[in-house]
């Protein structure tokens, strides 16, 4: 291996402590009480941090950020939270108590962009990164066993990567790459947008060989491809942010079939009234533990909508304020949601949003991870 929004309004410098309610428990026990633990960065007006709640809501640990958090990546009692793009810093902290064990600093030239990935075998852990001074995207290597030390990179043939998964295969890569230009002296200025290329790509773990690259429509290329989610199959659902004009009639939610499909994107059906209502994005997705069921969010939209992946079928949506954050609950019995207002609720599928936490002055941030014992 060798080296070739804000979406929410700013929240202030940190004092992980502040955000736990009245009447809910901070814990530092392993594993108290819930077999599901579920990670959420979030910021108030005391600071940034990370949260493990569980299924109930209730909070068992919180962890101090030195700046605003995105989402994470997980290898059995680790996790690592990153920082929202362009970052500077990653943080590994033990899954199921919080402790820090480490901080990584961005490479020279180089920012993260908010997600990662541990290898099957959990030695490297792959990190979405854009090279500051071209805005090109690379996967950076982190060997997990040697402090990780940044080993290499490999190039995401495309600019503005965002979420990466590793494939049920344990030997593939998905990427999403937004297709955006953005550089680090002008670090949210937008510089290609008439011209965007996003794409979804796949890569050999082990060698960063590309295996396909699956590119929106030439009409569709102010598709941002963002998110994605993985079924059992293997088939990749992919959430977007449309770029272009609000009142463009586009798709926003679609699937492809792997690193062997040949074919293009296949868009999900959605109802008018409700592609309206999503305003143009999509902020996270998330597959119930059957692998079955699609769960997407939109924070400008105030909404989440479901589909049933094994018959390509549009089966609801639900509203909830600028909520973003989404993962399965256990048993298939729906999802986990969370939403700038500090609120966490459970969504059962085709089911009412019931409220389990909400805590005054906090925000949740974009994304839950689900972690099962």
């Amino acid at each position: 291996m060798t080296a070739s929004v804000s979406r929410r309004t700013a929240i202030g410098f940190l004092a992980a402590s502040a955000l736990l309610p009245t009447g809910i428990a901070q814990s530092r026990t392993v594993r108290a009480n819930t077999d599901r633990l579920y990670l959420n960065a979030y910021g108030s007006k005391s600071g940034f941090g990370v949260a493990g709640f569980d299924a109930a809501g209730h909070i068992r640990y919180s962890l101090a950020l030195p700046g605003r958090g995105h989402s994470f990546a997980r290898n059995r009692d680790v996790a690592v939270a990153f920082s929202r793009r362009p970052g500077d810093y990653a943080v590994v902290f033990e899954t199921w108590t919080g402790k820090e064990r480490q901080r990584i600093a961005a490479a020279e030239d180089r920012s993260f962009c908010g997600h990662g990935a541990f290898a099957a075998d959990g030695r490297l852990l792959f990190a979405t990164e854009a090279v500051g001074s071209t805005g090109e995207g690379v996967l950076g290597i982190y060997a997990a066993t040697d402090g990780y030390r940044r080993i290499g990179e490999y190039p995401t043939h495309g600019l503005d990567p965002h979420e990466i998964r590793l494939m049920p295969d344990g030997r593939t890569l998905a990427v999403a790459n937004g297709g955006i230009l953005m550089l680090a002296d002008m670090p949210r200025l937008k510089l290609n947008i008439p011209d965007m290329d996003p794409s979804l790509v796949y890569l050999d773990a082990a060698t960063g060989r590309l295996i396909r690259q699956v590119r929106p429509d030439h009409e569709l290329r102010q598709l941002s491809i963002r998110h994605i989610a993985i079924d059992w199959h293997g088939r990749v659902a992919i959430a977007m942010q449309y770029e272009g004009p609000e009142t463009d009639e586009v798709p926003l939610v679609a699937w492809h079939g792997g690193p062997e499909d040949r074919s293009g994107l296949r868009f999900l059906p959605m109802p008018p009234e409700q592609r309206v209502g999503l305003r143009q994005y999509c902020g996270s997705a998330a597959m119930d533990d059957g692998g079955r069921f699609l769960a997407v969010t939109s924070p400008r939209g105030n909404r989440m909508l479901l589909w049933d992946m094994a018959e390509q079928r549009y089966v609801s949506a639900a509203a909830m304020p600028d909520v973003c954050g989404v993962a399965t609950l256990a048993d298939g019995a729906g999802f986990v949601v969370s939403n700038g207002l500090g609120r966490i609720a459970a969504w059962p599928k085709g089911g009412a949003v019931t409220e389990l936490c909400s805590m005054a002055g906090q925000q949740w941030d974009n994304h839950i991870l689900a972690i099962a014992a």
